[in-house]
């Protein structure tokens, strides 16, 4: 049946003949062609290929048998790998312990149980329920060939088409011939995909999906340290998709993790390729970053060019989660509704796919909607860790050279503090670091895109204020560098802010009480006037006494300075009372922990005179007042 074939493209030894024509071995090959093939066979979940008995067969299927299946002896089936499934008995624990210690693998599928995915469908997630309630919205259309197999498709190939309403599209998942007969604008031999679906006014549904999803992939989550919402990233987007239709070849927004569920009622094709070999794509397709998203090549190409590989199936139900840059592209394999968005999981490999990723944007100027350095530096206030460490003094080091650059062009450069918001450049959209110029409230300028001569910039941070906090041992967090995210973190700023805002409520209403009865006081006073005249000299004075000490005790505190300034202050407060009550102690140390004493305290105090008046952290000023107060 197939020796023929296999000896004439190969030289299989003497072993590999016997295997091949053992009657067991043309079974199961005949078997395997009835299962849709080898490729799809190996990569299920539940494999005959996962059990020792079968490693030698295992082996003449990816040497001879696939090339003989496909009738192409070019390929590798040895690149061909496997994405990890997670097990039902780790599954409880996965629940709960961070991603960081059990995400190992660039493509994990995490089957969860068929209870949980009904509740979590129910009302919300079925083509029904999305055109009844939100059928008015407006969603792109991207019009697709099903049969794309290319690296660079023609327009007609893959192009976006006008906007459709959801619950025109929902019509047309359900009759095409129909739909079709009604809008002639559009091809029957093409296929019709609704991408990237915004879910940010779908309340119900993305509670129901955070309630649902396994809980450890929302509580570890790096991306909670994100300064503004972005759709797809995190908050989910959906897509609704037919048959045929495809996402091109990308990684994730900076190379994040990302997670992909599949709420059914069909299957999807996902073939990804580890981090660690993208490189070897590279070299076979210069422009693979330029290109990311336009194109959709089939299997065989990475076979033939000893490009590993994985091909996995996501049922309905399974939520497939990528590790850190990897690459992937997705065919749906009938009509489906997804959920998407990213993750960030604490790990060294996470991080350095981000760094790579970074400098590959910058060198291509691609736009990436994470602004990632202000994000490593929010994640290293909270969370320590050596490699952020570096990468933090390296983009430091870049904002300082390319501001020595800029020097003949700036007349002053000062600290503006509520500028943490400043993250992107309207002029070339890429990130804002340190240094940035302001144009109108709304438009700012990156120190790359300066405008004018002579021109006033402004710094979101001194750089010496950076480098003294990456190299604390000791660092909590500030009103300088810490900020309002999006997530539950682990900032202590947020629960004073709260405390604090509590605080001024309380004192709000107290200070309404306060006037009442003060008006009412008055009131009374007035009506006694008469009686208090006749008083002698000496009762009127022990009561204007009595008065006063009335009036101090009903004296509350009124909000009359910004937010920020009063944390200062409360921050300043606490930090001298504490000061205070460890003077005694101090005295008694050692120089040598003295030293160290002063220096933790330096970094953790809110500043005054000395210092610069909203950071934590302690300037020297020598000599007169410079304009560029770096």
């Amino acid at each position: 049946m197939y020796l023929s074939f296999i000896k004439e493209h190969f030289e299989p030894s003497q072993k590999e003949l016997e295997i091949l024509e053992a009657q067991e071995t043309q079974d199961l090959f005949c078997d395997i062609q009835n299962q849709g093939g080898f490729i799809k066979v190996y990569s299920r979940q539940c494999s005959i290929f996962d059990s020792e008995i079968y490693k030698n067969k295992l082996e003449v299927f990816q040497k001879y048998l696939l090339n003989y299946e496909k009738q192409n002896p070019k390929l590798n089936g040895c690149c061909l790998e496997k994405a990890f499934y997670v097990d039902q008995s780790n599954s409880l624990d996965y629940q709960v312990e961070s991603p960081e210690n059990w995400l190992k693998e660039q493509v994990t599928v995490w089957q969860l149980p068929t209870d949980i995915v009904n509740k979590m469908n129910q009302k919300c997630f079925t083509f029904e329920d999305i055109a009844k309630r939100h059928g008015t919205q407006m969603v792109d259309i991207r019009i697709q060939d099903p049969e794309t197999d290319t690296f660079t498709p023609k327009v007609e190939q893959n192009c976006i088409a006008n906007q459709m309403r959801i619950d025109e599209y929902c019509k047309y998942l359900k009759n095409k011939t129909e739909f079709f007969q009604k809008h002639s604008e559009y091809s029957p031999d093409k296929v019709l995909f609704a991408v990237n679906v915004d879910m940010d006014n779908w309340d119900e549904e993305t509670g129901q999906l955070y309630e649902y999803m396994p809980q450890s992939l929302l509580k570890y989550d790096g991306l909670v340290y994100m300064r503004q919402f972005c759709l797809g990233v995190n908050i989910p987007q959906i897509y609704i998709k037919t048959k045929g239709v495809w996402t091109g070849g990308h990684q994730e927004n900076s190379s994040v993790n990302s997670l992909n569920f599949n709420h059914g009622p069909d299957d999807c094709l996902w073939l990804t390729i580890d981090a660690q070999h993208v490189q070897k794509l590279y070299q076979i397709i210069p422009n693979l970053y330029q290109i990311e998203g336009q194109w959709f090549k089939e299997i065989d190409f990475f076979l033939e060019n000893n490009i590993p590989i994985k091909y996995t199936i996501q049922k309905k139900g399974d939520l497939i989660i990528l590790g850190a840059g990897c690459l992937h592209w997705v065919k749906s394999l009938g009509n489906t509704i997804n959920t998407s968005w990213n993750l960030l999981v604490y790990q060294d490999h996470t991080f350095q796919q981000i760094y790579d990723r970074q400098f590959i944007n910058d060198k291509y100027k691609i736009q990436s909607v994470i602004p990632i350095k202000n994000l490593f530096l929010d994640i290293f206030i909270h969370h320590k860790s050596i490699q952020l460490k570096k990468y933090l003094k390296i983009f430091i080091e870049e904002d300082l050279q390319n501001y020595i650059k800029q020097y003949q062009k700036i007349k002053s450069c000062k600290k503006r503090f509520n500028s943490r918001e400043v993250l992107q450049c309207n002029n070339c959209k890429m990130e804002i670091f340190i240094f940035y110029q302001t144009i109108d409230d709304k438009t700012f300028r990156c120190i790359n895109c300066l405008e004018g001569e002579d021109v006033y910039i402004f710094m979101k941070y001194k750089p010496v204020e950076l480098i003294l906090v990456l190299n604390a041992d000791k660092f909590s967090c500030s009103s300088t560098l810490c900020t309002r995210y999006m997530g539950t973190t682990d900032c202590q700023l947020d629960k004073q802010i709260e405390e604090f805002v509590s605080e001024s409520y309380q004192s709000s209403m107290n200070y309404r009480e306060s006037e009442e009865e003060q008006t009412s006081f008055k009131q009374t006073k007035k009506k006694d006037k008469n009686q208090v005249s006749k008083k002698s000299p000496l009762i009127q004075s022990q009561d204007s006494v009595q008065t006063n000490q009335q009036n101090k005790q009903k004296r509350v505190y009124r909000k009359t300075k910004g937010q920020d300034d009063l944390i200062s202050e409360i921050f300043t407060s606490q930090k001298s009372q504490k000061k205070n009550e460890n003077t005694n102690q101090k005295t008694k140390q050692s120089k040598k922990t003295q030293k160290v004493s002063k220096f933790e305290s330096s970094v953790k105090s809110v500043t005054s005179s000395d210092q610069d008046s909203h950071s934590q952290i302690p300037i020297n000023k020598k000599g007169k007042k410079q304009q560029h107060d770096l």
